[in-house]
């Protein structure tokens, strides 16, 4: 406490308790302030705002006491209307006293009167004391605490950019719901048995026309993003994870295999797969829809890496449910090798499920969590038709769990076209 700062921190808590001043003085920036110095070593703010704010509560409650009954009795006389509330809270402090006074650091404008009030009606000092003091630990220590982690670099308010994706890859879903909800509440008057069927029907027929716009009328695939002509990637650098949006609110699905040097069409090419229609790289229309599925061959959903959809999709050869799938996308020139570098996924789809994707909700194939067994499987598909075959473990481990819809090893294969 001999660093002259100290009373700056002593002032400003002993005026954010004081009653009078606290009305208009706020006292939150030097209790993040004291948080702040407690991340540096220093301690001296932290004891100076906790002494500011008891003395301020001890000062309130005496002011209370001596002027509160008189202040209550003018204040009645003037305004009528004040009656009730006063009424109120002294019943409120008769049955709960202690704890209101524990408890108001924690209710904003609460605090602000608190101990004025409870002075006013004579709670004995040593009770007020007591919780007081137990409030203001909790109510200086959360501001402290606060300080605290932002010096530390903690990142508690989410950046905007990505707030503003949300909003804006989520605005067709919210409009959904909100119109749907509306729908609902007008149904729900009805005192018929039938208004669950209608609300039922409302909803259905809500989220099934934005599956329609989503997909084959609005805007939701312009988004271009810009292709990686990076000529110095590192292979360990690299993000090895894709995601079914572009907020970072999805789950993700791993990147495991890694082509260098030469392009995926070659090796789909000589390993038999089918290459596939994706709504970000073409232009589809419900008939189109309708023609692939006919043939087996549904368009493969989109997934991203770095903010870009996939530059290519292939499938093996099933039916509407079971198929192997791959989704390929440009990573750049290798730095030491000056080697082209291609990312891929696969997985195996063996089921639908319904899932959020893009900003909305939507029947999708459910991938089998299993993925490395698919990823050993191309594996040596490739190496039988001449394609070397190296493992790296560039990849996390991943267990299944709720949180995660596959599990993997986190091994990537590196393959590349033996001269």
């Amino acid at each position: 406490m001999l660093n002259a700062e100290w009373w700056w921190y002593f002032g400003g808590s002993l005026l954010d308790a004081l009653i009078g001043p606290n009305l208009f003085f706020p006292g939150e920036p030097f209790l993040l302030a004291a948080g702040y110095l407690l991340n540096e070593g220093a301690v001296y703010g932290v004891l100076s705002v906790l002494a500011g704010g008891l003395i301020g509560d001890q000062l309130s409650y005496f002011i209370g006491r001596k002027l509160g009954a008189k202040g209550r009795r003018t204040l009645s006389r003037r305004i009528p209307k004040t009656r009730r509330p006063f009424a109120r809270a002294k019943l409120v402090l008769k049955k709960r006293g202690p704890l209101v006074v524990a408890a108001a650091r924690l209710l904003g404008p609460v605090a602000w009167i608190t101990p004025f009030l409870v002075g006013s009606y004579t709670m004995p000092w040593m009770t007020f004391t007591m919780y007081s003091l137990i409030g203001l630990f909790l109510g200086v220590g959360q501001f402290v605490l606060l300080g605290l982690f932002l010096a530390q670099g903690i990142q508690l308010i989410p950046d905007m950019s990505n707030i503003t994706l949300f909003l804006k890859e989520h605005s067709l879903l919210v409009i959904a719901i909100m119109l749907a909800s509306a729908i609902s509440t007008f149904l729900y008057r009805s005192r018929s048995w039938k208004k669950w069927l209608k609300i039922s029907f409302c909803w259905l027929s809500i989220m099934g026309s934005v599956n329609y716009i989503h997909f084959f009328v609005g805007n939701a695939y312009a988004y271009k993003s810009k292709a990686a002509h990076n000529d110095n990637i590192e292979l360990k650098s690299l993000d090895y994870a894709v995601y079914p949006g572009l907020a970072p609110v999805y789950k993700a699905q791993p990147i495991n295999i890694v082509i260098k040097d030469n392009t995926p069409q070659d090796l789909m090419g000589e390993l038999g797969w089918i290459e596939n229609k994706t709504f970000s790289r073409n232009d589809l229309n419900f008939t189109n829809y309708i023609s692939l599925i006919s043939k087996n061959l549904p368009p493969i959903s989109d997934l991203y890496w770095n903010q870009q959809p996939q530059w290519s999709a292939y499938q093996k050869a099933g039916d509407l449910i079971n198929r192997k799938h791959i989704r390929w996308w440009y990573a750049g020139r290798e730095k030491q090798t000056e080697k082209d570098i291609w990312v891929g996924s696969v997985s195996y789809d063996n089921d639908l499920k319904l899932a959020h994707y893009k900003g909305i909700i939507t029947i999708l194939h459910a991938i089998d969590p299993d993925i490395d067994k698919e990823r050993d499987d191309f594996a040596n598909k490739a190496k039988s038709s001449g394609w070397d075959i190296e493992y790296k473990q560039l990849g996390s481990p991943v267990a299944y769990s709720k949180s995660r819809h596959y599990f993997s090893d986190g091994q990537v294969i590196l393959l590349s076209k033996k001269t």
